[in-house]
Parts: structure tokens; sequence; C-alpha cells
């Protein structure tokens, strides 16, 4: 083979070499985008996880990467199975989900009681005890229903009295 012949093939295998993962990447991402889980099964697996930890192990068994998904109970109202959980006081089955590594925001650390991480995250974001979780419920709720009475009493110190914000979905 001459030089000329061997630049040749030696540039079109580089150029295809190079293509090609990305090609493979970006053909993988758009058949694995249409493939999402039904918003029925997103459903029951988070009603389940507001009274049954059985249940909520027999669905995540059976679909482990529901374990983050989440459903949309009315407009704008987002709801984890952990977070149902959370504001259902069923601790039990936050631990089960949170031991399988669910995401936790700050109301699912208000009912688990991490009271500095609260106090800092208010006094850095002083918004955020006007907040709202799932179905409205506020750090007020998520802290009662979990047992922590300083933490309780310290968001009403610092004006929260509400438990529930209603009407904020309509």
């Amino acid at each position: 083979m001459d030089r000329k012949s061997f630049l040749k093939q030696n540039i079109l295998l580089g150029g295809v070499a190079a293509i090609a993962p990305n090609m493979l990447i970006a053909s993988n991402a758009v058949a694995t985008q249409e493939e999402v889980f039904d918003q029925d099964l997103i459903l029951e697996f988070v009603f389940a996880a507001h009274k049954s930890l059985d249940e909520t192990q027999k669905i995540l068994e059976k679909h482990p990467l529901l374990l983050n998904c989440t459903s949309q109970f009315k407009k704008g109202d987002f709801e984890t199975a952990v977070g149902g959980a959370s504001h259902m006081g069923r601790k039990d089955i936050v631990d089960y989900l949170v031991g399988k590594g669910a995401r936790l925001d700050i109301f699912n650390y208000a009912f688990l009681g991490f009271d500095g991480f609260i106090k800092k995250m208010v006094a850095t974001y002083p918004q955020l005890l006007n907040s709202y979780g799932p179905h409205g419920f506020t750090l007020l709720h998520h802290a009662e229903v979990g047992k922590h009475k300083e933490l309780a009493e310290w968001l009403q110190s610092k004006g929260l009295t509400d438990k529930i914000f209603k009407g904020v979905f309509g």
C-alpha cells in the first residue's frame, strides 16, 4: 500500500471512529426518551407510599426506576413517593425509600428532623418558610407529623402558622 492510500484509509477510519460513538449515543437517546413510565403506574406507586410499606416494596421491586418518579396530582402539584410518605407520617416507608436512594427535598428533611439543615436553609433563603410541598403542606406540617416539636416551634417563631396552604393548586 502506498503512502497516499494509507493516509486516505486511516483518515476515513479515524473519522468513522470519532463519529460512530456519538451516533450511537444519539440513537439510544432518541429510543430511551420514548420509553417512559405510564402516569397511572407512577400514581399507583406514589399512592401506595402514602399508606402501605408492603405495596410500596412490591411495586418498587418490580419497577426499581420508579423510585424518584413524580406524579402530578393537580396542575403544578407534584409529588414523589417519599414526599407522600413524609406528609402522611410514614417513617417506615420513608426509611425504606431513602434506603433505596430516594432523593429528598426540604419537606422530607423537616419530616425527618434535620433541624439544623432546615434552620440554615430558612435563614439563608427566608422565602422557603412559606414554600409549599405536595398538596400545599408546609414545613410546619412536616415537622409536626414527624414529631419534631422543637423544629415546629422554631418554624412558628419565624411566623409560619399554617400547616397547609389551601387553594395553592386551584
